[in-house]
């Protein structure tokens, strides 16, 4: 039977082993395709985390009172407009966590919206239908909005979380 201190060397030897082994192993796995050339833009690259960006790209889904076409800002509800732009080598889900911020920096509501199998080198608009009205002049389904007023809003900040269609390779 070995010694206990042998046994131990031979443990340690191993671990050593081991962990000169264990970094070139990692080394060998192949890395996917990037994932970040994703971007959101407003309507002719307004950038809503702005004030003006917002100006540009918001849509009140209201008209007002006695018009056909122009819509009021103060009344409920208010839908983000732009475009998310896929500029990698390969398809993507995107989810767009849209955050609406108040004139005092406060977050006072968070909606989502979804582009699935957003394919390589296109672009998706919000909302997807620019041209779709309901006969009531409101929004079409689908489309991102909050449950405010545009008025209400300052600004509004976005997060996009991208995902691969494919499988991870591990």
């Amino acid at each position: 039977m070995p010694s206990p201190s042998r046994t131990r060397r031979r443990c340690a030897r191993l671990a050593i082993a081991l962990l000169a082994v264990l970094p070139m192993s990692c080394e060998s796995v192949p890395v996917g395709p990037s994932l970040a050339n994703v971007k959101f833009t407003g309507p002719n690259g307004a950038a809503i985390e702005t004030r003006a960006g917002w100006l540009a790209s918001q849509l009140p889904t209201v008209l007002s009172v006695g018009s056909s076409t122009q819509r009021d800002p103060t009344v409920c509800c208010c839908q983000v407009r732009g475009t998310v732009t896929n500029s990698n080598t390969v398809p993507v889900h995107v989810v767009i966590q849209f955050a609406a911020i108040d004139v005092n920096g406060k977050e006072s509501a968070r909606i989502l919206s979804f582009t699935q199998d957003l394919q390589a080198n296109s672009t998706y608009a919000i909302p997807d239908d620019l041209s779709c009205r309901l006969p009531s002049g409101g929004a079409c389904p689908g489309t991102a909005g909050f449950l405010l007023s545009c008025s209400d809003i300052d600004h509004v900040n976005y997060q996009l979380n991208v995902s691969s269609l494919a499988p991870p390779l591990i």
